[in-house]
């Protein structure tokens, strides 16, 4: 099948590979859903690679005003109109009392133009022009037919709501359907896609957050773990080393490049210092890390590696380091996994740290949650990034927990750091549960965080201290 490609971010991902070519499409939804910047965004782009549009409105608007809002988003070009991008009022037309005289001057504009797309902005406003349903769906119908024999790609904007779209009969005539409407999380403004109907092809189903910026319109489609992309194997016999010798040699070397570790612990046991020695052993030896914290800022973890004596600024500097701090309150699941993997794609990260899962498992949906997990995860794999995800325990003298989520199939290592009580003393105790496919140390071995690092110490030989 022929496809448009629209060129906006991630839509034509969202769409199989773009918009079916002549078909009817429907932009539907509440005023200042986006309906209007959606089509302008689309036919910009596909002028920019020669493909011209005619936009009709119906709302008296002039082009002046038109262009005087466009202005303020990168797609527009003002190069392109008159010549890619044609504009007329349906106005003046449509207020006569025959509407055959509309379609003959739709059907004039398009000999004279020969366009790839036409836009009526908004049709349901067309509406109001006739006295009739009967009238308005003749001449609904004939609009469509004269449409197809062009063998032109259409979008029919409209204030539709969503219940609209069994009961009118411009819908009938729809290939597409598009429809663009605002969540209900107030602090966010977030807006969304769902595609009801696309005839003919396959589409990706549920919704989708979308925003508006200065660059037009950007995706960030449903996150949806693939039953295809968790077919995964880790190839590499290479190691990666956390830089502390006893730990290392516990998994026969380190882990397994490209796979994925959970350290859980309770709080205050040292799961930071851990994950941030990870990174700055990747870093010395040239491999690029990013330490993603939902917990401490940058300045804090900064703080934390110098009180051990490592040199992260320097790091830093060299653009081996790269250090963010997300607030978990503030964290929108559905764009932040696209940003994640941006920021490891350009800058051709190796290690990665998050830290921790745990902070915003209670702030989403839970379903959301695992939903994020498993599409994050599944991509850092398929990448061959070697990966941290801290876990908190939050009772750090409980037995063995790793996540009361259910998560933890996911991972392939697992490291637990534990307090013990012993003769009125506490002390920190680690031990690896799982290292998939390679052997490891089963001791349990207290461990020391001083000034000059962690110092990993000798095994416990008294198996009641973690009762």
């Amino acid at each position: 099948m022929e496809r448009l490609t629209t060129r906006v971010k991630n839509l034509d991902r969202i769409l199989n590979g773009g918009i079916p070519l002549y078909s009817i499409n429907i932009i539907s939804g509440a005023p200042g859903s986006g309906k209007t910047i959606f089509v302008q965004n689309i036919v910009f782009n596909c002028a920019k690679i020669g493909l011209k549009t005619i936009y009709l409105t119906t709302i008296s608007e002039s082009q002046f005003k038109m262009v005087r809002h466009l202005k303020e988003f990168e797609f527009f070009d003002d190069n392109l109109l008159e010549d890619k991008f044609i504009y007329r009022d349906l106005v003046a037309c449509l207020r006569k009392e025959e509407w055959q005289n509309t379609l003959e001057y739709i059907d004039q504009l398009i000999k004279n133009h020969c366009p790839n797309i036409v836009v009526i902005d908004s049709f349901k406003a067309i509406r109001n022009f006739f006295s009739e349903e009967k009238e308005f769906r003749s001449f609904v119908f004939e609009l469509a037919a004269r449409l197809s024999i062009w063998e032109i790609t259409v979008f029919l904007i409209g204030e539709y709501k969503e219940e609209e779209v069994t009961t009118l009969s411009e819908f009938a005539i729809a290939d597409g359907i598009f429809h663009l409407y605002g969540g209900e999380e107030k602090k966010f403004q977030k807006r969304y896609l769902r595609i009801l109907k696309m005839r003919g092809t396959a589409f990706d189903q549920g919704e989708h957050l979308f925003q508006i910026s200065s660059k037009g319109i950007e995706f960030f489609p449903r996150i949806r773990p693939s039953d295809k992309e968790l077919v995964y194997e880790v190839t590499s016999d290479e190691r990666e080393r956390f830089g502390i010798p006893e730990l290392d040699e516990m998994l026969s070397g380190g882990l397994k490049q490209g796979t994925l570790t959970a350290l859980s612990g309770g709080t205050g046991i040292g799961k930071t210092i851990f994950s941030l020695k990870f990174i700055i052993e990747g870093a010395n030896k040239g491999e690029r890390g990013l330490y993603l914290s939902f917990e401490e800022p940058v300045s804090q973890l900064k703080t934390n590696a110098q009180s051990m004596g490592w040199d992260i600024d320097r790091l830093i500097a060299k653009e081996l380091v790269s250090l963010k701090f997300v607030s978990p309150i503030e964290l929108d699941v559905d764009k932040h996994l696209y940003e994640i993997i941006d920021d490891i794609e350009n800058n051709k990260i190796k290690r990665f740290v998050m830290d921790s899962i745990t902070s915003f498992e209670k702030v989403i949906d839970i379903q959301k949650y695992k939903d994020y997990l498993w599409a994050l995860t599944q991509r850092l794999k398929m990448k061959n990034i070697t990966s941290i995800f801290t876990v908190l325990n939050n009772n750090p003298f409980s037995q063995l927990v790793v996540s009361d989520m259910g998560i933890s199939s996911i991972f392939d290592n697992t490291i637990f750091l534990r307090y013990i009580e012993e003769e009125a003393t506490i002390k920190k105790v680690l031990g690896i549960l799982k290292a998939r496919g390679t052997p490891h140390s089963r001791d349990l071995r207290e461990f020391e965080i001083t000034p000059h690092g962690i110092k990993i110490l000798g095994k416990l030989d008294k198996k009641e201290m973690l009762k």
